[in-house]
Parts: structure tokens; sequence; C-alpha cells
């Protein structure tokens, strides 16, 4: 009989080498972050791919490199966090607030960002490929080193 890993805790512990090791051996099992309050973790390179987030606290975050391919994180708080190369390729982000986050390298492509308040955020390489910026609100993107082909603006 397998022990029951507690996730949850493995996250909001940071201990993201066990949590992935969890998430590599159980990559089917839907994963519910809706609501909770991460605020100030450090959640590099974790593997949240496919996860419901919708209303998280991912403020201040460090989330360099995470994973978050085909996840749902609508309604969310990512104001100040560090999304330095991170994956959010087929994601859903509407109406979620990612103001004054470091964007740099971070991959939107096929991305749902429509309603996203990406104002004061820090974009270099950052890949907007395909994806859906529909009222989004931004400063200015002259002179940013940015990839916007086929996206969706009006």
């Amino acid at each position: 009989m397998s022990e029951k890993v507690d996730w949850l805790g493995l996250l909001q512990d940071s201990k993201i080498k066990e949590f992935n090791e969890w998430r590599m051996a159980n990559i089917f099992d839907k994963i519910d972050l809706s609501g909770k309050d991460f605020s100030g973790k450090d959640l590099s390179n974790a593997y949240l791919n496919g996860i419901k987030c919708n209303g998280t606290n991912l403020s201040n975050c460090n989330l360099q490199r995470a994973n978050f391919a085909q996840s749902e994180i609508m309604d969310s708080n990512l104001e100040k966090a560090d999304l330095t190369d991170a994956i959010f390729l087929y994601g859903n982000l509407k109406n979620s607030k990612l103001t004054n986050a470091n964007l740099s390298g971070t991959n939107f492509m096929w991305s749902d960002l429509r309603n996203c308040d990406l104002s004061g955020a820090k974009f270099r390489k950052t890949v907007f490929v395909e994806a859906k910026l529909q009222d989004a609100k931004l400063d200015s993107l002259e002179n940013q080193s940015i990839y916007l082909k086929f996206a969706k603006m009006e």
C-alpha cells in the first residue's frame, strides 16, 4: 500500500524537489490550488503543469523556471512575482494581476491573458506568440524585447 503524500504541504514548505518527485509519479492527479495563499514562497522549478489555481495569491513568489503549461490560473494575484523563464504554454490566466512582475524569458505561447494587468512588468525575451491579450493592461511595449507574432491584441 502506497503512502499518501501531502503534496500541498510540500509546496507550502517550498520542498520543490520532493513535490516534483511526487508529481512525476502522479502526473495524472488533479491538483487544485484555488484560493490558496502562497505569497512570498519559493516555488522555483516546480512542476505545476495542468493545475487549477484560480483566485490564488502568488504575489512576491519566486516562480523562476516553474512549469505552468496547460494550467488554469484565472483571477489570481502574481504581483511582483519572479516568473523568469517560467512556462505557461496554453495557460489560462484571464483576469490575473501580474503588475510589476518579472516576465523575462517567460513563455506565454498560446496562452489566454485577456483582461490581465501587466502594468509595470519587466519584459525581456518574453514570448507572447499567438497569445490572447485583448483588454490586457500593458505599458508601452516600445523598445521591449518581446515576441508577439500572431498575438491577438484587439
